[in-house]
């Protein structure tokens, strides 16, 4: 079943994403080339969000979003406030400068005086890797009160700085790539820094990677209705259902292309990382996100109530970052911030459809 019967196959590179061949991580570019270049289909086109019919928690529908209700402070998995994270980043000279591995983006690991440590994602010349977008995400996962992407902030650093600081091992092909692969303005690059993880593992599922096929039909086992989750796995399935749908919302189409499922060396807590490929202008998403939303049958209560609340005003002060002085620029044009609010929509048609043949307790099973 699709979300109506009309959504194209957005991202050729994923069609077979589930219950079929995977893409591996050096498809990125593919991928990315797919997003940026493919068109959602003129039969997918509905209104603007502002107009569709929401169903409102009472179950009566009204036109336009619902009323703001206030976001409780997000209790988030990495244990400390987001700030008491944050401004150490920055707040001290660099010391050292790594390349982070594993993707075909330019990702630094940047290592500060005060002990501080932080993933930097600047201005580059590869289109899959935008730093806006993974503060858009940090922003969107704080708003709707789940707390599984790691705190970010815009940053400008002097490129000269970054390069004098270069890891002494391997400190030429760290300044080769700065130069080669980075954009920066008058001799100063600007991004992302986010606070640095400190140790992760791929995640698993039954022994199997997320992104092989055994280990999503696993998943999605678990996600039927009056599925029984087994105890061990139970939270770490919780926390993938609040991920697809998580990823539909901001149509992250490189969750599912490779090793982008982190968690903590315990195999218990996710990691909402690798979001920079997200946000595009589609009010359905990518067929990569949608795959395993439709096959999904329950949902986190909690995450599709916030969702039901959610109105373009949250999102624009949420995604504001106007006062900042990086130099980073908007996060999000106005028809992006849109887009979110019209996959919501879809997204809230398909649980509805689902409330109505299973009930309400069955489908919102999830805490």
């Amino acid at each position: 079943m699709r979300l109506g019967t009309c959504i194209a196959l957005e991202l050729a590179a994923c069609a077979s994403a589930i219950g079929g061949v995977w893409v591996g991580v050096g498809h990125t570019v593919e991928v990315a080339g797919a997003y940026l270049s493919t068109h959602e289909a003129a039969a997918a086109t509905y209104a603007h969000a502002s107009t569709l019919p929401v169903r409102m928690p009472s179950g009566r529908i009204e036109t336009g979003p619902p009323p703001s209700e206030p976001v409780p402070v997000t209790v988030t998995v990495f244990g400390v406030n987001d700030d008491a994270l944050l401004e150490p980043i920055g707040d001290a000279p660099l010391t050292r400068v790594k390349i982070n591995h594993g993707g075909t983006s330019l990702s630094l690991r940047l290592e500060f005086a005060n002990g501080a440590r932080a993933a930097f994602k600047p201005e580059q010349i590869h289109p899959q890797s935008d730093p806006r977008r993974e503060i858009a995400a940090y922003r969107m996962d704080r708003l709707l009160g789940i707390g599984h992407v790691a705190p970010a902030k815009p940053m400008k650093l002097a490129v000269a700085e970054l390069e004098a600081a270069a890891d002494p091992a391997t400190r030429a092909y760290v300044i080769g790539r700065i130069r080669d692969e980075s954009r920066p303005r008058q001799g100063v690059l600007r991004g992302m820094a986010a606070w640095w993880i400190p140790e992760i593992r791929d995640a698993k599922l039954g022994g199997h990677d997320l992104y092989e096929a055994e280990g999503m039909s696993l998943l999605m086992s678990y996600l039927q209705i009056g599925a029984q989750i087994p105890p061990p796995v139970h939270h770490l399935v919780e926390q993938f259902a609040t991920c697809i749908v998580f990823d539909v919302i901001i149509d992250n189409a490189d969750r599912w292309t490779g090793s982008n499922t982190k968690v903590s060396p315990d195999q218990k807590t996710l990691y909402f990382m690798d979001n920079t490929l997200s946000f595009s202008k589609f009010r359905h998403g990518h067929d990569g996100n949608l795959k395993p939303f439709m096959r999904m049958q329950v949902f986190p209560r909690a995450l599709v109530e916030r969702l039901r609340a959610l109105t373009i005003d949250d999102l624009r002060s949420a995604l504001d970052i106007s006062s900042d002085d990086s130099g980073l620029g908007r996060l999000l044009d106005d028809d992006e911030v849109r887009s979110i609010l019209q996959r919501r929509n879809h997204l809230m048609e398909r649980v509805d459809e689902l409330i109505e043949k299973f009930g309400e307790d069955a489908v919102l099973a999830l805490p």
